[in-house]
């Protein structure tokens, strides 16, 4: 019955995640050359990856459990494969999620370059954007070589997770794909035997995902510092595209007052769906804590963020909702603006091209 329900919010994501990203990616092509430059492209790579990361996941149709020392990832997807592949896909999931995550480590990254060391922008214009991918893609394939590699599937770890497997999601765990790490283990005599290879790609796994949190963090620092201070001099049209793009990449909500920056903001969804949850799952069997069935809240909620993501983007952005709403907006015509401390004549549509390139 869990599986069932697991299974079914899952393909919720993947037809909910199909539209919304296709929506957003039409909007970014469509809609955003003018708005944000050559941001629009990192938006578009985002969009383009999740539509493509929503296929894995529904092949994959993760379950996961924790028990005792040790987590499990077991693919439970339509297509029956043999254990060695499914176990590449199992692995293929996992570093498609760490892409997913440094593909978002990426959107902050260029938008704290463009707000904060604008004089940079020109190293990441044209075809030097790509090498902002680059850290990507060592992502993925870093994370997809220590679980494949640190995390396989062993006789002794299927030993550990029969019973639990067969009671919990009626499966012989020797017929099925996963990948897992086993941090240590009990011999009859009791003795506590470490299991290094696991516990490194571990290690290694949570310093990437810990990497990418804390850049974001040190991004939505300095872009609301920034900001704040150069609030007084910058053009009402300015200061809320500005705005937008910053409650988009970091969801918050303000309730002082109706600032144009908001003072408590955090970065909830992906915290909450992807960061929090996989960080709990990687660290709790070190310490022998079992929250049973609740560790499929991590394969749902992977399964559902690359569908939530684009809808952020959509309802925070004016001109995408407009579009999404069939609301015209009001032509600007030209005036006076000053885009953090610089003055320039302009049309209020050049302006975000001035501050995205």
């Amino acid at each position: 019955m869990l599986k069932l329900f697991l299974h079914l919010i899952q393909y919720a994501g993947f037809i909910l995640g199909q539209v919304t990203n296709a929506m957003l990616l039409f909007l970014v092509l469509t809609r955003a050359e003018k708005l944000f430059g050559s941001f629009r492209n990192v938006m578009a790579a985002f969009s383009a990856y999740s539509l493509g990361y929503t296929w894995i996941e529904v092949l994959a149709e993760p379950v996961m459990h924790i028990k005792g020392s040790m987590f499990i990832v077991m693919m439970d997807g339509p297509i029956k494969l043999d254990v060695a592949a499914g176990n590449v896909l199992a692995a293929l999931y996992c570093g498609s999620s760490a892409l997913c995550i440094s593909l978002l480590t990426a959107q902050f990254y260029y938008r704290y370059v463009a707000v904060c060391k604008p004089e940079f922008l020109e190293k990441i214009k044209g075809w030097k954007l790509s090498l902002l991918f680059i850290p990507c893609i060592f992502c993925f394939v870093g994370w997809f070589s220590l679980v494949h590699y640190g995390m396989h599937n062993t006789q002794e770890k299927q030993d550990f997770m029969r019973d639990v497997m067969l009671e919990n999601y009626g499966v012989e765990i020797s017929n099925e794909s996963f990948i897992g790490p086993m941090y240590y283990l009990y011999d009859n005599t009791g003795k506590c035997t470490w299991r290094w290879l696991d516990i490194m790609a571990s290690v290694l796994c949570t310093c990437i995902l810990s990497t990418g949190l804390s850049l974001i963090a040190f991004c939505i620092i300095k872009i609301y510092s920034k900001l704040k201070s150069a609030e007084v001099i910058m053009s009402a049209k300015t200061r809320e595209l500005n705005r937008q793009l910053f409650v988009t990449l970091s969801f918050q909500v303000h309730f002082h007052r109706p600032t144009l920056l908001i003072e408590d903001f955090q970065t909830i969804v992906p915290l909450v769906m992807m960061y929090g949850p996989v960080g709990a799952f990687i660290t709790l069997p070190y310490f022998e804590v079992e929250v049973g069935l609740l560790g499929n809240y991590v394969g749902a909620s992977a399964g559902v963020y690359p569908a939530i993501e684009p809808m952020i983007a959509i309802f925070f952005i004016k001109d995408f909702r407009n579009a999404v709403l069939c609301r015209n907006g009001k032509r600007a015509g030209a005036r006076r603006t000053y885009f953090l401390g610089s003055t320039s004549q302009t049309r209020v549509s050049d302006i975000p091209s001035m501050s995205f390139h």
